[in-house]
């Protein structure tokens, strides 16, 4: 990326992933204006796709079950350059209706910790949570972990099981070139600890809307970008 060109951030596919949006919320939060997100499957592909796309970023969930794999996979060339926080959009545990005793679920790996699975006979692992809910409308498992949207669209179809609402969370964002210099990177937040603020804290900032000159492109066989 040039001096004040766009700005390429890759995350998890497809459109109306949590990723998509937190890395929306981060870029409005940074003041970044210009942009495109490329959406991939896979983040091993995003990461090859970080190498070839000087000044790019790559933004990841921290509960993701790769996360040390991305981290140390190209250690000499991609490096973590910054972290956030933001929850996860709307969770949701959801059932086809006809089904009276769900036998199979599908699921997000990294979402695997809010239920009981053994509560299900099968379990299918599935790339994202928006491609959970369309599973689940096609029929494809009786269950699935996936976001409130959903159930507000197709409240015929579905039922609510489980409410488990935004998460809290952390992102990890790579880069190309290496940040740390020996020195904490962070907010200081002595309130945490009880402690006095100390001179120069700064205060919680609030993200303002992003201009119009953004979009995104998606990859690894996604439809209808933007």
């Amino acid at each position: 990326m040039a001096m004040g060109g766009k700005t390429t951030v890759i995350t998890l596919g497809p459109e109306g992933t949590c990723h998509e949006r937190a890395v929306k919320r981060y870029l409005e939060f940074q003041g970044v204006e210009d942009y495109e997100i490329v959406l991939i499957t896979d983040f091993f592909d995003g990461l090859e796709i970080l190498r070839q796309t000087p000044g790019g970023f790559l933004v990841q969930c921290s509960a993701h079950p790769k996360v040390h794999e991305i981290t140390e996979k190209y250690w000499r060339e991609v490096f973590v350059v910054d972290t956030f926080i933001y929850p996860t959009k709307h969770l949701v545990l959801l059932s086809r209706k006809e089904v009276e005793v769900p036998r199979s679920i599908g699921i997000v790996p990294a979402t695997k910790g809010y239920v009981d699975l053994s509560q299900w006979e099968e379990v299918i692992d599935v790339v994202s949570k928006p491609v959970v809910g369309e599973g689940l409308l096609r029929g494809e498992y009786d269950s699935g972990l996936t976001h409130m949207e959903h159930l507000e669209e197709h409240a015929d179809e579905l039922r609510l099981d489980l409410d488990i609402g935004e998460i809290d969370t952390t992102w990890v964002v790579y880069g190309q070139e290496k940040r740390f210099k020996g020195e904490v990177i962070g907010i200081p937040s002595s309130h945490l600890f009880g402690l006095p603020a100390r001179g120069g804290e700064p205060t919680p900032l609030l993200a303002w809307t992003a201009g119009r000159h953004r979009r995104t492109r998606v990859c690894a066989g996604f439809a209808n970008p933007y």
